[in-house]
């Protein structure tokens, strides 16, 4: 397997990650269900339209990157590269058996089929297929490998292990509709967005780089089994495009507004929650590793310096360069980053607003002061599956405020938390 993990370059100093030319994130399986489902709650059957449209475009810029420049033109080389960089990206094995006119693509250990058989499967039956990711991967790969003035290949998942089927199943056919396109976050867009930015990022900690550098040598050394899956921290683990997990996000939240404002409040709750959740598994998961244990021990129990690593941490997974300005322990803290994959991508599809939008780094401060806060952690003990609820039952609860945006004219992105009154 082409290890195109290693192919992962930061784009310093905002702490991103780029593919290719394509920002991507590192994302488990915990974040990419709950926003998934938190898109199919809010819009209904609409829902499936819209992530495979996000998955379409995504995919289709980022497979576009690779082919231009390792000179791929043959049809069969272009699957052939297209089912390598899926399965390197962690998203599982795809097969395909597909012509000019159609055909089908089996799906093997699917990221988000396979995690929600994993996660949910013995207490839920789902109706409906998950991988709608995958369906727009195999839609731009079939759609560039036989291109058409007639339309694209587009892909519709008859059958999914989230339903139970043995096997997750695509049927491609060909649409006679012109494909749209809109804007997606590429490496060059970023650093144009940072020249003209507020002035220089603050460089990190020494605790906060050699967590974050030594994240990134354990990622780029652990590479996808043979069906594409990236098992890591106790979670499945996958390169995630910013502009699907942002154009899914966005495109729901502006529906949502537009049909039935009164009902905003929640989504934008929920999709905080989708990132709250997926950073307390991910990073609790990492700190609670053996590999990252070996190195740096067991977690540290001043908050101070845990804080200071797992801000680190973030870095590498392609979230963000944030500074912590402020910290009161079990009490509130104070998250701020000059430019966030969220930011670059609001403002490159949809421009400057006057609204709440900075709902990853939301979830991610409300994640870090649950984390301070574990117990498990402090422990030195795995996270398990019942950390992140026992959080919710006996601890404190916050409150997170985007008290500064760079979206409305301020300086910086920065999040407010704040201990929950009662």
């Amino acid at each position: 397997m082409t290890p195109f993990g290693h192919l992962v370059r930061e784009v310093p100093p905002y702490g991103l990650l780029s593919l290719g030319d394509q920002l991507v994130t590192y994302q488990c399986h915990h974040h990419s269900l709950f926003l998934d489902q938190t898109v199919s709650d809010a819009l209904g059957g609409e829902g499936w339209a819209v992530r495979r449209q996000a998955a379409f475009e995504a995919s289709h810029a980022l497979l576009t990157s690779f082919y231009a420049e390792f000179g791929v033109i043959d049809p069969e080389e272009r699957i052939e590269l297209a089912v390598e960089l899926f399965a390197a990206m962690g998203h599982g094995r795809l097969v395909f058996e597909v012509t000019a006119e159609g055909g089908t693509v089996r799906g093997h250990e699917l990221h988000y089929g396979a995690g929600f058989r994993e996660k949910y499967g013995s207490v839920l039956r789902n109706r409906r297929p998950v991988d709608t990711f995958a369906a727009g991967f195999v839609s731009a790969a079939a759609s560039l490998a036989f291109p058409s003035d007639w339309g694209t290949l587009e892909a519709d998942e008859v059958a999914c292990v989230a339903r139970r089927d043995e096997l997750c199943v695509f049927a491609l056919t060909r649409r006679p509709e012109r494909p749209r396109f809109g804007a997606v976050v590429t490496r060059p867009l970023v650093e144009q967005l940072a020249r003209g930015g507020p002035g220089e990022v603050p460089r990190p900690s020494p605790a906060a780089a050699r967590a974050g550098a030594d994240l990134a040598r354990m990622l780029h050394t652990v590479l996808p089994d043979e069906s594409g899956v990236l098992r890591a921290f106790g979670a499945r683990v996958c390169l995630v495009p910013v502009s699907y997990s942002n154009q899914i996000t966005f495109d729901t939240l502006h529906l949502v507004e537009k049909r039935s404002p009164e009902l905003c409040s929640i989504v934008g709750t929920l999709i905080r929650e989708a990132a709250q959740t997926g950073a307390f598994h991910l990073l609790g998961g990492v700190l609670a590793s053996p590999a990252w244990q070996g190195e740096h021990g067991p977690p540290a129990r001043e908050m101070e310096v845990r804080l200071e690593q797992l801000v680190g941490l973030t870095r590498a997974l392609g979230w963000g360069a944030f500074d912590v300005q402020e910290l009161v322990p079990r009490s509130g803290l104070v998250l701020a980053s000059h430019l966030t994959h969220e930011s670059a991508y609001y403002a490159a599809r949809h421009g400057g607003t006057s609204r709440s939008r900075l709902y990853f780094q939301q979830g991610l401060a409300l994640a870090l002061m649950y984390l301070l806060d574990s117990t498990e952690l402090d422990g030195g003990e795995p996270v398990g599956p019942g950390a992140y609820d026992a959080l919710f039952r006996g601890g404190p609860r916050f409150d997170a405020l985007e008290s500064r945006s760079s979206l409305r004219g301020d300086d910086v992105c920065e999040v407010t938390v704040e201990l929950a009154g009662d």
